[in-house]
């Protein structure tokens, strides 16, 4: 291993990873505050079988339930996010960067230089999920709070591996690929997939969400029952597996030369008959059309996941399931529902505003409008074809502008998309859900994702680098969600005004419609924060 190598890896992803470990201890924290003035009654009331499901010892208090949410739903989604970029990052990103070529000039071998690279990714989790834990276990006693019987350190445990695991398979999609792209997606996929398969799949068959990791990280709830040493050794093994793998192809394969798909096309092009189906169109030669294309992979998964998953096939799972759930809600505390968005779940429109609308669907759109606008300014400057870019008659304005309508069109898609399969699912199901409030809700959508793109282009503008531009929007993303619904469930939701998604979730937008003042909130927030970062970017510094 590379000392130099090592410490260039754990500089690389502390940044993201303190965000968001600053950003769930602080949300742990409000969340511990404002649970303590929810009343328990309902709580108390529900089956057994329900608390087990919902990760409620017997005898749970509030600080449990802040537990329960902030690390174990908003804490995990956090962190394994963070660790899948910096996986993705680890062998893929400076091979996307070009600069990998050049630390393998010097005297370090690809086995060196893979294996400082996963020591580093390894380290930064396992100190991570050290650091969340240590102030998970300080700030009741800060507060003067009781934990009860919580199990959070098992809970600490189990979360750390399942990032390390994720963290690994973009590790491994990266070695193997050289496509930063393409192992951030396939591990936000997995994770994302994970977490809807281990709380869907149960409803249909017991058992049927075996396979799933993020069944080995919450399926047995750590937070009740202790560490489960079976799935902590599939998620620490499968970890193993894949960091081995990604290693062993990495030493053995050809480095990318940047052509993208030339090579393959060309080949395709070459066969008969399909050298005219193929033939160039002259599309992606304009700046927006390579601006476009550079995250269309990214651009294609959110778009299909978003459509078929959680449009499509949602309106049929909810006809499925409709008696079970008339009985559920009757008994599932409104607090619950409202720390997820909100929704009535006894009729179609709550059903579909919670499972797509509430979460789902606004991570899919901040996350496409975030990628473009940080690697269409900061990520072209860190990669240092910026530069080279406005040598040519191109000014500043034209690059930034383009930057950004490409964030806004990725958000348009996938917005388009999400209203066909939400619209066509209602069809399919026969759902009393009128296609006016979904164009509605998914309008209000892209005024959201426009928000939020805005805002990652400002700082992709002022700081130029892709990180800060990513983590900054992040943090802000989850400090603003979850501060208003955390004030949400606790009845004091005027006090939100502050959040954008205030704009967003009121009403919500499925059941009763969209208020005039709700897409005007996000769109002069938008209309304010790219043109706030114009004028910055016109005039700094390129690094």
């Amino acid at each position: 291993m590379s000392a130099t190598i090592l410490l260039r890896g754990l500089r690389d992803g502390w940044r993201g990873l303190t965000i968001a470990t600053v950003t769930v201890a602080a949300m742990l924290v409000l969340g511990l505050i404002v649970y303590q003035d929810i009343d328990l009654s309902i709580y108390e009331s529900l089956p057994e079988a329900v608390r087990s499901v919902m990760g409620i010892p017997a005898d749970a208090d509030a600080t449990v339930l802040a537990y329960n949410e902030m690390l174990a739903a908003i804490g995990a989604m956090a962190l394994v996010g963070v660790a899948v970029a910096i996986g993705a990052h680890a062998i893929a990103g400076e091979e996307g960067n070009r600069t990998l070529h050049l630390t393998l000039g010097a005297p370090v071998s690809r086995l060196g230089f893979a294996l400082s690279r996963a020591v580093a990714m390894v380290a930064l989790i396992v100190l991570a999920s050290l650091v969340l834990w240590g102030a998970a276990e300080a700030a009741p006693l800060v507060l003067g709070i009781d934990t009860g019987q919580a199990h959070v350190g098992a809970l600490m445990a189990h979360l750390g591996a399942n990032a390390l695991f994720h963290a690994s398979l973009a590790f491994a999609v990266g070695a193997v690929t050289g496509r930063k792209g393409l192992a951030a997606a396939i591990g936000a996929a997995v994770m994302v997939l994970g977490w809807l398969g281990s709380g869907l799949l149960p409803m249909w068959r017991e058992g049927s969400a075996d396979w799933v990791p993020w069944t080995w990280f919450n399926g047995t709830k750590p937070l009740v029952n202790g560490i489960d040493g079976g799935h902590l050794a599939l998620l620490l093994g499968g970890a193993v597996v894949l960091i081995a793998a990604g290693v062993a192809v990495f030493t053995r394969r050809e480095l990318r030369l940047h052509q993208g798909a030339g090579a393959l096309m060309d080949r395709i092009r070459s066969r008969p008959g399909a050298g005219r189906l193929l033939a160039a169109t002259g599309r992606g030669t304009t700046l927006f059309g390579l601006r476009f294309a550079a995250q269309r992979t990214l651009l294609m998964l959110v778009t299909a996941v978003m459509t078929l998953l959680m449009g499509l096939l949602m309106g049929p799972l909810y006809a499925s399931m409709k008696e079970d759930l008339d009985q559920f809600t009757a008994s599932f505390p409104q607090s619950m529902v409202a720390m997820f968005g909100g929704g009535d779940l006894s009729v179609a429109a709550g059903f579909l505003h919670l499972e797509t609308m509430g979460m789902m669907a606004p991570i899919a759109v901040i996350l496409v409008a975030t990628a473009a606008a940080a690697a269409g300014i900061a990520g072209e400057e860190q990669a240092g074809r910026l530069t080279a870019l406005l040598t040519h008659p191109v000014s500043r304005a034209r690059v930034y502008w383009t930057t950004a309508g490409v964030a806004g069109a990725y958000v348009a898609v996938v917005s388009i998309g999400l209203f066909l399969g939400l619209w066509g699912g209602v069809e399919l199901a026969n759902l009393e859900v009128g296609v006016a409030e979904i164009a509605a809700a998914c309008f209000l959508l892209a005024c959201l994702g426009w928000c939020f793109g805005a805002l990652a282009l400002l700082l992709s503008a002022a700081v130029g680098r892709p990180s800060g531009a990513v983590w900054g929007t992040v943090g802000v993303a989850i400090v603003t969600y979850f501060g208003y619904t955390l004030l949400l469930a606790a009845g004091r939701e005027e006090l939100g005004w502050w959040s954008p998604f205030r704009a967003y979730l009121y009403g919500p937008p499925l059941e009763v419609g969209v208020a005039w003042w709700q897409p005007v909130w996000l769109l002069v927030a938008a209309a304010a924060f790219a043109l706030m970062g114009g004028p910055i970017f016109a005039r700094r510094d390129l690094r």
